[in-house]
């Protein structure tokens, strides 16, 4: 994996599928041509406060970025997105593989994440179901113990679902109320330093339950358990209610049929926010009641707010002045530790049975989660996730098939379909997930405004940060508070 990480063309081609540069070979933004303007044609008189270019600039095109901008138009404010990329969404990417339409960063959602929730309801978007991960034949299931994939029995699974509870059992105290951390505040730092590996020690767990347990605290976090922060593991399964199948539905059944584009092109048509992609930004200066936003192309372009919306680990990208917190500035430099990987594959036939499997491993495995996500007649995609990008090249379909074949020989892998999300200079990891000692150390500064820069960045906040839920809450969030600046 080092050695592809050094060749440029790889790593262009990753960012080529990203939408970062050239063009995307996957699903771009659906209409949003239209909505994008060239400084050349930018509107005269586009903003109600003088000497400004705009009301309100947002930087970053994710979901906090668009549900900011799209409020933000509702609130009378004109506004502009400028986006890096050449295309909208994110950390989410409506693509297609093998005649499927897939996503390549984040995927489901659940109606016990209530913003997705409601703009999902808002629009009348249709959703899709992935084939459930759990089915009652125990056969479908494959655990990586002692090097070898086993069958679960039922005292297998009973010892499990045991351990599970055993290992969330202080989550009800420490996540009370969820959207709430200051309610049980002392309850979390004093378990703030710990990490998911340091909780997995306290309990007497056998290898079978310790690798499946494992497994999915390195799923939740997207890294190895040992960087992953036990609260905030914690804070996940209190989300959807303290139990299991909840937790499995609310992280992997329901998704956007028409794609996760599908709400960012809703959110856009509704607000019609000027949207520039192909526009990286380099400086933020606040010159008293105007703030000056400058393009990596030399455009200068003066707001009385802006909102920035950018993933956390990328904010070093930008300077800003006066200058941030030094606090937010060291912790996007450490970057959170969200860093792992997401691999589609096709499988050769039609898999007997209901074709539902479901494959786990711990935290030194190069796949962590291997999971049926759509059939057809002649072909299965699978979804795979693992904790470390060093562990397998999701471009190589040899070494990917070599990882499949641990769990099931019998699956042949005809091709794999991919994104690095840690080599994209514009997001620099995939989801925001919370190191040991990163509440009581960081938490207080995440989120803070700046004079007329405000923060709606998704990977922070109550409830689900860090998902497409907390992104639109980030997002709407920020719009009022930039409602309640500019009056």
């Amino acid at each position: 994996m080092g050695e592809m990480q050094n060749d440029g063309v790889s790593r262009r081609k990753f960012l080529r599928n990203a939408g970062v540069v050239g063009a995307a070979g996957a699903v771009a933004v659906a209409g949003s041509a239209s909505l994008t303007v060239s400084a050349a044609k930018k509107r005269e008189s586009a903003s109600k406060f003088d000497d400004c270019d705009y009301d309100v600039v947002v930087i970053g095109g994710g979901f906090a970025g668009v549900t900011s901008a799209r409020d933000s138009m509702k609130n009378g404010y004109r506004t502009l997105v400028l986006e890096a990329r050449n295309r909208l969404g994110g950390r989410t990417f409506s693509s297609e593989f093998a005649g499927h339409k897939v996503e390549l960063g984040g995927t489901w959602i659940h109606w016990t994440q209530p913003f997705v929730w409601a703009e999902v309801q808002r629009y009348g978007l249709e959703l899709k179901e992935t084939p459930e991960p759990f089915a009652e034949q125990a056969q479908t299931v494959r655990i990586i113990h002692e090097g070898k994939a086993i069958e679960p029995t039922l005292d297998d699974f009973m010892a499990i679902a045991k351990a599970v509870k055993e290992y969330f059992a202080d989550a009800p105290k420490l996540w009370e109320r969820p959207y709430d951390a200051k309610h049980t505040w002392q309850d979390l730092l004093a378990v703030d330093g710990m990490s998911g590996s340091d909780r997995l020690d306290q309990l007497k767990l056998t290898p079978l339950q310790r690798n499946f347990v494992d497994a999915y605290v390195t799923g939740i976090a997207h890294t190895t358990s040992d960087r992953a922060s036990y609260a905030d593991v914690a804070r996940w399964w209190s989300l959807p209610g303290w139990n299991m199948t909840a937790f499995v539905d609310a992280l992997g059944r329901y998704s956007f049929k028409d794609g996760t584009i599908s709400l960012i092109n809703a959110m856009l048509e509704e607000g019609k926010p000027d949207v520039r992609l192909s526009t990286s930004v380099t400086r933020v200066e606040q010159q008293g009641e105007r703030v000056l936003v400058s393009t990596q192309q030399g455009e200068a372009i003066r707001a009385a707010a802006v909102i920035v919306a950018v993933p956390m680990n990328v904010l070093p990208r930008i300077a800003f002045s006066p200058a941030l917190d030094p606090a937010l500035v060291e912790a996007a430099k450490e970057k959170h530790s969200g860093s792992g990987i997401k691999v589609f594959m096709r499988t050769k036939g039609k898999l007997p049975g209901d074709g539902k499997r479901l494959g786990v491993a711990g935290s030194d495995h190069p796949l962590n989660l291997l999971v049926t996500y759509a059939k057809a007649e002649d072909h299965s995609i699978f979804v795979g996730f693992g904790a470390d990008p060093a562990k397998l090249d999701i471009q190589d379909r040899d070494a990917v098939q070599a990882v499949v074949s641990t769990f099931y020989p019998d699956l042949e892998v005809e091709e794999c379909y991919g994104y690095e999300w840690t080599l994209d200079p514009y997001s620099l990891g995939t989801y925001c997930s919370y190191k040991p000692k990163w509440l009581g150390k960081y938490y207080d500064h995440f989120q803070k405004d700046r004079g007329r820069v405000v923060f709606g960045q998704g990977d922070h906040g109550e409830g689900w940060r860090g998902f497409i839920d907390g992104a639109i809450s980030a997002g709407s969030k920020a719009a009022l508070r930039t409602r309640e600046l500019l009056g």
